[in-house]
């Protein structure tokens, strides 16, 4: 079954909206995989988008560089949120900054209860877009947010939240950045992209993304897979069983929650 997506346009005052995202992948029980429910918000990706921190391993990998050309009405809700939100932060507003982080956190509270994902595309691109965010995962203490994220110069108002768990996208070229950033904020999680097989030295908790030449879909028993074959026990317990085995019910954000508990 093709992964769904989904979006819901939400008014936050002064003329002003926001949309949310979702797909079957990050569904995490608000809905199912054929019908998901919109549980993120997102922005536009790479370094033209909302990619500060973007490297090049990630940018050859992308799966959102495409959408102008493949969703072009999905790019521009991304594109809409990030103008929006870039525009409430610049005007120091306090009551449409004040507004629109009530109105997705109580949102989240009615119907994203099993998670809500920051950034199916972009990422943090500054300090007070990561205080805004972390002011909507406080004012809905009873949704577990969720969050990968490459600017760790960022991270101070992220780290700590109870219902945030803050994932740090790896790969071959921040690796060190990462492993630093983790380290400094208490062993922070990493999700590591392996694009030429690599698989560096991680712990238990943290999580292994195969790119897609790695992974075993298209194979009868993904099990096969010369990549799956090189790995240990413990590491292909790492690895997201979305993306290596394909998504379904069972295979998606919700069942699986690597990526959605502290390590």
């Amino acid at each position: 079954m093709d992964t769904i997506f989904v979006d819901h346009k939400l008014d936050i005052g002064g003329g002003q909206h926001l949309f949310l995202d979702g797909n079957s992948k990050i569904t995490a029980g608000n809905g199912t995989f054929a019908e998901p429910v919109a549980n993120a918000f997102s922005l536009p990706s790479g370094k033209d988008g909302a990619c500060p921190y973007a490297t090049p391993a990630c940018l050859a990998s992308c799966y959102t560089l495409g959408l102008k050309k493949h969703a072009p009405a999905l790019a521009e809700k991304f594109s809409h949120n990030e103008r929006v939100m870039r525009e409430i932060l610049a005007e120091e507003n306090d009551e449409q900054w004040l507004a629109s982080l009530e109105v997705i956190a109580q949102y989240a509270q009615s119907n994203c209860s099993a998670g809500f994902r920051w950034h199916v595309s972009g990422d943090v691109f500054s300090l007070d877009y990561a205080d805004w965010i972390a002011q909507v995962c406080k004012a809905a203490p009873d949704v577990p947010f969720w969050i990968y994220t490459r600017s760790f110069p960022y991270l101070e108002p992220l780290v700590g939240i109870p219902n945030l768990v803050v994932n740090l996208s790896a790969d071959r070229d921040n690796w060190i950045q990462a492993l630093e950033a983790s380290m400094a904020h208490g062993w922070l999680r990493l999700c590591y992209m392996s694009t030429q097989g690599e698989v560096p030295p991680l712990l238990p908790s943290d999580v292994i993304f195969p790119d897609y030449s790695l992974r075993g879909r298209d194979l009868d028993d993904p099990t096969t897979s010369p990549w799956w074959q090189g790995l240990t026990q413990i590491q292909r317990r790492s690895v997201c069983p979305p993306d290596m085995f394909g998504q379904s019910e069972k295979l998606r954000c919700g069942p699986c929650k690597k990526c959605m508990v502290n390590p």
